[in-house]
């Protein structure tokens, strides 16, 4: 067995703000004192140190797989795509504002003046929610909604929500009436990244994310202010531990540009946040639209671990700290197999300490663990095979014997 530590720590491994003052000359005599301009009130007043950076709308086109998904995350976006979708579909007609329950109401207001100021007749239509959303009972339910309001593939559809009713937004514009021109507005970081490039598969009864989907969103408008990039909640970590699985996936240069920014992303600093936002998206379209089907099994690095450990830790151990605990398990299954270094191993556990992401603490039994990992990817292969990191930014899936993997679940479970 190999001596690496499962519970072992890592090794120990800086935007700021101009301030500008304005000094006020003081008048040389009495007359020019006497016609000195006097600063309203309102100038006098400087800006809260702690006022947030504005940050300008960044543009990136995300390869899909035949298909490309013009991505714009920045502030104030939220109301400025109605001139996009005038121009992409020539002259406006209908369009379909599909929105979750939990969508703010300013935001739907301000999408439904935006769409109606540059000529489209809109249509709104309710997405599902909660744990069904992204299922074949929401899907249908979404196809209802699309057919009361009578729009045609030449139509567009703005779709606002979490994750999964995107992705169940995204399935039904893709097939109907051929495919219909589809915006999304993400509510939460999660649903930015993953909604509009690699959408949730749907749940069919008895067989969760069976139903497989390509993306086929045309836009994402991620706002800063309506995704909060300042939360320090579940989402926000979900997304941290999202952005380490994508660059581990995509290449080291991918990996060292998240390095670099992990300590400014945890420090909460929105340029970082933004620039990494829109890294990510980059690096899971490169992945999903690759011509190598070994490069596009790579988006799945963690998932397994992730899903086959779900129903044995319950539900009281948060998803993100289930992917980072899936990234360190494979690590160290790789560095037993020969595939993985022990630096870059170390340096894996590094980045994840300094994005925040925490460690399983819970008793499992190992057998039971072994058994659940082989479930999983039997559930979806005939063949046994885990999503293994070779190197920083490089990931394929490979065959574990037996004996490893218990032998490994067994020191993992005994430090957890």
């Amino acid at each position: 067995m190999s001596d690496i530590s499962h519970d072992g720590q890592p090794m120990d491994a800086e935007g700021d703000e101009a301030a500008h003052e304005a000094a006020a000359a003081e008048p040389s005599t009495e007359a020019d004192a006497a016609t000195a301009p006097v600063a309203p009130e309102s100038a006098a007043a400087e800006p809260a140190d702690d006022a947030p950076v504005r940050i300008s709308a960044k543009r990136q086109w995300v390869n899909l797989r035949g298909n490309s998904l013009d991505a714009r995350v920045g502030d104030d976006l939220v109301g400025t795509l109605g001139n996009d979708l005038r121009a992409y579909v020539g002259k406006p007609r209908a369009a379909v504002l599909a929105t979750a329950p939990e969508v703010p109401a300013g935001v739907v207001e301000a999408l439904r003046r935006d769409l109606t100021d540059v000529g489209f007749l809109v249509h709104m239509v309710g997405l599902p929610s909660g744990p069904d959303a992204s299922s074949t009972a929401g899907l249908e339910s979404v196809y209802e909604g699309l057919a009361k309001t009578g729009v045609t593939g030449d139509d567009v559809a703005v779709a606002v929500g979490g994750v999964r009713a995107l992705s169940t937004a995204s399935f039904a514009c893709r097939s109907w009436c051929g495919g219909v021109t589809l915006a999304q507005i993400p509510l939460d970081p999660v649903s930015a990244l993953v909604a509009g490039v690699t959408p949730l598969a749907l749940d069919l009864p008895g067989a969760d994310q069976m139903v497989t989907q390509d993306g086929s969103a045309r836009y994402v408008y991620c706002d800063l202010d309506v995704i909060d990039v300042m939360r320090t909640d579940e989402a926000a970590l979900l997304a941290r531990a999202l952005f380490a699985t994508s660059a581990m996936a995509d290449s080291d240069k991918a990996f060292g540009r998240l390095f670099d920014r992990a300590n400014d992303i945890a420090a909460l600093d929105r340029a970082a946040i933004c620039e990494q936002m829109v890294d990510c998206m980059k690096s899971r379209g490169k992945i999903i639209s690759s011509t190598s089907v070994a490069v596009r099994q790579s988006i799945g690095y963690g998932t397994t671990f992730a899903r086959a450990l779900r129903p044995l830790v319950g539900e009281r151990v948060p998803p993100s700290t289930l992917l980072a605990e899936a990234m360190r398990f494979t690590a160290r299954l790789s560095v037993a197999q020969g595939g993985l270094s022990v630096d870059d191993m170390l340096t894996q556990d590094e980045l994840l300490d300094r994005l925040g992401l925490g460690y399983v603490e819970c008793e499992v039994d190992p057998v039971a663990m072994a058994a659940a990992l082989k479930a999983e990817r039997f559930r979806r292969s005939n063949k046994f095979m885990l999503e293994l990191p070779r190197s920083l930014g490089r990931v394929r899936l490979a065959a574990v014997e037996d004996d490893r993997l218990e032998e490994h679940a067994a020191a993992w479970c005994s430090s957890r």
